[in-house]
């Protein structure tokens, strides 16, 4: 053994294994063990483990088992080979610098990149890429490993989502692309997501030839309104009061539902939505809006009641509205469907969007498919 030690020390790092032997070298850290003690008690040399963790020395499977027994970890943990990076054509989920970081999934026959750039980045702390969108267009990296779930929408509890996606094991991991219903509903169509999350009102009635091909399950119900920091004074009792006080407004892209409440409401009172200091504003989600009103930066805008009570604003509804999931109805015998389907029966996301203030899980997993689809 001290013969082949010696020769292994004067090797250059085999392939793949300098990560190997960082995470061993981490593991007997962490245990507090010196390289001798671990090498004492898997019954090997000192300069054995020293060659395991500069990555010039791979262990048997006998000595692996035992040093991951000892280091109260598994062979893979330790040993199993880093995913190898793969240059792919890549459908970007929208516009990114080259090279930039990315989450990069597979979406049936398509791989698509979910650009981490602005708020899309954070969560709110930075989100870990699977990937990058390369520099020529069309094209990109990726070295995740993962299976894919991919959904679209603005619903900020669709990120509830990947809890019980991760717990059904064997890779799966959601991919959450923050947007408008109208953007979730075009990226569906074009095949770029798996499930497409969109907010209507309760009771609206849909085209069922519009749909037919798509099934709508119920996510969640809450209501839609006014924002605003309390406590104004005088109170605002309406839209027509906002307006009339000229408040700054937050406003959402277009596409966004809340977009289009506001300019229903607003027409409603003769004017043009243009005419409403802030009205530009292009707030990519309910919670960012919230987060704007919250900070000072705007006075008044629409968004979710969940949002403005996890930002303790002031609340006033101006419609009821159920959060919707779309998906094509010829693939719901696949994986990544089936695992939806199992996930929207789960105890546990009962469990937390009943636990959210504002939100009402009676309809989930429900069929709500439009008559006829």
């Amino acid at each position: 053994m001290a013969l082949a030690d010696r020769r292994a020390q004067r090797r250059a790092p085999l392939p793949g294994a300098l990560e190997a032997g960082r995470r061993l070298r981490l593991s007997r850290l962490g245990a507090g063990l010196s390289q001798s003690q671990l090498a004492r008690a898997c019954g090997v040399s000192r300069q054995a483990v020293a060659g395991a963790e500069a990555g010039i020395w791979s262990p048997s499977l006998a000595v692996a088992l035992r040093l991951a027994r000892v280091l109260g970890t598994s062979v893979d943990r330790l040993f199993a080979p880093e995913p190898q990076v793969q240059e792919l054509d890549v459908a970007s989920l929208g516009p990114s610098s080259a090279g930039g970081r990315a989450r990069v999934a597979r979406v049936w026959e398509r791989w698509v990149g979910l650009p981490l750039e602005g708020d899309r980045a954070t969560l709110p702390g930075f989100l870990p890429s699977t990937g990058a969108i390369g520099p020529e267009a069309g094209r990109g990296l990726r070295w995740g490993s993962q299976r894919d779930l991919v959904a679209a929408g603005c619903d900020p509890a669709l990120s509830l989502l990947a809890g019980p996606v991760g717990a059904a094991g064997e890779g799966w991991t959601l991919d959450w692309w923050p947007c408008a219903s109208a953007e979730a509903l075009r990226l569906l169509r074009q095949g770029l997501v798996h499930v497409a999350g969109v907010h209507r009102p309760v009771g609206e009635q849909r085209a069922p030839e519009a749909e037919r091909d798509l099934a709508c399950l119920g996510f969640a119900r809450w209501r839609e309104g006014l924002v605003f920091r309390p406590p104004p004074e005088p109170p605002v009792r309406s839209v027509a009061d906002a307006v009339e006080r000229r408040l700054r407004w937050a406003n959402r892209e277009p596409g966004a539902q809340a977009r289009t409440l506001l300019d229903r409401e607003v027409g409603g009172l003769g004017l043009e939505g243009s005419s409403l200091p802030g009205y530009g504003t292009e707030a990519r989600g309910h919670l960012p809006l919230a987060s704007l009103v919250a900070s000072g930066a705007a006075d008044v805008g629409v968004a979710t009641e969940p949002a403005a009570l996890a930002y303790r604003l002031a609340f006033l509804p101006l419609t009821d509205e159920q959060s919707l999931l779309l998906v094509p109805r010829p693939r719901l015998d696949t994986p990544e469907l089936r695992l939806l389907l199992e996930v929207l029966a789960s105890v546990w996301l009962r469990r937390e969007l009943e636990a959210l203030p504002g939100y009402d899980a009676s309809i989930l997993g429900e069929d709500l498919s439009p008559a006829g689809g």
